[in-house]
């Protein structure tokens, strides 16, 4: 479809066997259900090799108040890409979804999927209290240097490989990571990632980044809660290859009967993290330092004030520590 269109579903379920290909739009796409309608659902019945939604060369759409339901394999629930480069090609971006609930059923590879073969402007997207449901793969992917400054606001992750899979910059501010592997998968080392009063419970870990690498990015933790109760086997909740600088400030790691979770890093040169203000709530982490380096010498590591729960019954329940020697980055 290349001209305007405004879908006003009705709450009837809608069928789909084919993918619903949006192309060259403009400011002039809205999927949304009527101002007096329950909300609608779309059904996909079609093959495995397609994604449900395809939007091509569009900017500014708006979907909103929809579920997507996937009963069979998908590549993608949303595919959004550049698929042509130029003069007066639209770019992909500024699209924006707000209360899209997406029940990948385990046969949805992705919720959002920005992959191009063009690696240009397939950006700025924004996502409001959306929801994402059983994907074999990521609940969003952003793929490519092109494909950055994107925001969530209040949106939640659940029952997939990955909540978010990024190769450059995003923000995610509220909402939660569920019983995913990784809550966030940093594919690529490009600009600055903030995530922001975010949920992880039952993870194997928060955070992976690619390499090692000598390359840098700057990763903004702030106000974020990390459930240990699925950490995984290793003790290690992020996994910090790059070079940094990783910024860890007013958040708690973990609490009560919970194992000690830490922060690995693991580049191939220096790296340089900041961790102040936060608490480390399992029993007996006043024991063990939350950071540990394959390199002490690469390690710069700049401590503030954080609290240390001590064990289980201890009366004075926690302590506070400035920092700790690189000698217990072990």
């Amino acid at each position: 479809m290349t001209s305007p269109i405004i879908f006003h579903c009705d709450p009837e379920a809608v069928e789909l066997r084919q993918t619903v290909r949006l192309q060259d739009l403009d400011g002039c796409l809205t999927i949304a259900r009527r101002a007096d309608g329950r909300r609608p659902r779309f059904v996909w019945r079609g093959p495995a090799t397609d994604p449900v939604f395809s939007l091509e060369n569009c900017r500014e759409s708006v979907i909103e108040h929809i579920d997507v339901v996937c009963e069979s394999p998908c590549t993608a629930v949303f595919l959004i890409r550049r698929t042509k480069s130029g003069k007066g090609i639209i770019p992909s971006t500024l699209h924006q979804f707000r209360d899209v609930r997406i029940f990948g059923n385990a046969h949805a590879r992705r919720g959002y999927d920005y992959t191009s073969t063009i690696d240009e402007n397939n950006e700025h997207g924004r996502w409001d209290s959306c929801s994402v449901y059983g994907c074999t793969d990521a609940a969003w992917a952003f793929s490519g240097q092109q494909s950055k400054e994107h925001v969530l606001t209040q949106c939640r992750a659940e029952s997939v490989h990955a909540g978010v899979s990024a190769s450059s910059s995003f923000t995610w501010i509220g909402g939660t990571a569920a019983v995913c592997q990784t809550g966030v998968v940093l594919s690529g080392v490009g600009d600055p990632v903030v995530i922001e009063g975010v949920g992880f419970e039952a993870c194997g870990r928060l955070l992976v980044t690619s390499g090692p690498t000598t390359a840098s990015q700057p990763v903004t933790l702030t106000g974020v809660r990390y459930e240990a109760d699925q950490l995984h086997e290793d003790g290690d909740c992020i996994l910090l290859r790059h070079a940094g600088p990783l910024n860890v400030t007013g958040c708690r790691f973990g609490g009560g009967k919970q194992r000690v979770p830490r922060i690995a890093l693991l580049g191939a040169g220096p790296q340089v993290a900041t961790i102040s203000g936060n608490t480390f709530g399992a029993y007996g982490a006043n024991r063990v330092c939350p950071v540990r380096a394959q390199n002490h010498a690469n390690a710069s590591v700049t401590w503030g004030n954080n609290a240390y729960q001590r064990e289980a019954l201890d009366p004075q329940n926690v302590e506070s520590r400035l920092a700790w020697a690189e000698k217990s980055y072990t």
